[in-house]
C-alpha cells in the first residue's frame, strides 16, 4: 500500500522497551534517506506535558509539609488527554506540511497505563482523547517487564511511579489485552520482538515503513 510521506508514526511499549531509542534511530535513518522527519514524544516539553513528568518523578510538592503528590490513573489520563490535543496540532500540522512525524509514545500507552485503574475503561480513554491526530501505524516493541526493569535499573534516572515488576507485568497484560481495541480505533499495530538487539528491531521497523509507505 502506498501513501505520500507525510504521516505519523507511533513507537509503543513498556518503560524500557526501547522506543525512544528506536524512534531516534528512524529519525536519524529517514533523515540520512531525504526524508523530513520530526521526532517527538509524550509527556510533551510543553506546559503540561511537564508537569506530567514532574509528577510521575513524584517532584510535585502542593502540599505545605512538602509531600509529594502521587496523581492516580484518572488524573493521569486527563493530563495525557491534555497534552496530547495540544501536542496533536503540532503533529498535524508537520504531517500536512510534508513531514514525517516520529513519536516516542501516544494514546495506546494511555490506554494500557491508565487502565490499571479497574474504573477505567479503554473506552473512556479513547473518549476522553476525541479529536487528537490518529496515528498511520503503530509499533509496539514486546519486551518482558523483568527485562524492561534490568534496563530501567541501569539508568543514572530518578525512578517513576511505574518502575516495579508487578506494576510492569500489569501493564504488558493490558497492552496485550487491548491490542485489538486499540487497532480497531486507532488503525494498523505491528508487533515487534523488542528484546532482539536495537539494530534488528530498527531493521524490521525500517522493512515495514517501506512496504507500507512512499519514502
Amino acid at each position: 500500500m502506498q501513501k505520500p510521506a507525510k504521516s505519523f508514526v507511533v513507537v509503543e511499549g513498556l518503560d524500557g522497551a526501547g522506543t525512544t531509542t528506536q524512534t531516534e534511530k528512524l529519525h536519524d535513518y529517514f533523515t540520512r534517506k531525504g526524508v523530513d522527519s520530526f521526532p517527538t514524544r509524550e509527556p510533551t516539553g510543553g506546559p503540561v506535558g511537564k508537569f506530567i513528568r514532574q509528577a510521575l518523578s513524584r517532584d510535585v510538592f502542593p502540599s505545605a509539609d512538602g509531600a509529594a503528590w502521587i496523581p492516580g490513573e484518572r488524573e493521569l489520563a486527563l493530563l495525557f488527554a491534555a497534552d496530547r490535543l495540544e501536542h496533536s496540532r503540532d503533529i498535524n500540522a508537520r504531517r500536512d506540511g510534508g513531514s514525517l512525524v516520529l513519536c516516542d509514545r501516544y494514546i495506546f500507552s494511555s490506554m494500557a497505563y491508565q487502565t490499571l485503574d479497574p474504573s477505567i475503561s479503554a473506552e473512556w480513554v479513547r473518549e476522553i482523547n476525541r479529536g487528537c491526530a490518529v496515528p498511520d501505524v503503530t509499533f509496539f516493541l514486546s519486551v518482558s517487564a523483568a527485562e524492561c526493569l534490568r534496563r530501567i535499573s541501569s539508568r543514572d534516572e530518578k525512578a517513576t511511579i511505574y518502575e516495579k515488576l508487578e506494576l510492569l507485568e500489569q501493564i504488558n497484560d493490558n497492552y496485550d489485552r487491548l491490542a485489538a481495541y486499540y487497532e480497531d480505533c486507532f488503525g494498523p499495530l505491528v508487533k515487534i520482538d523488542g528484546s532482539k538487539p536495537a539494530d534488528e528491531v530498527h531493521a524490521l521497523m525500517v522493512e515495514t515503513l517501506h512496504k507500507r509507505f512512499d519514502f
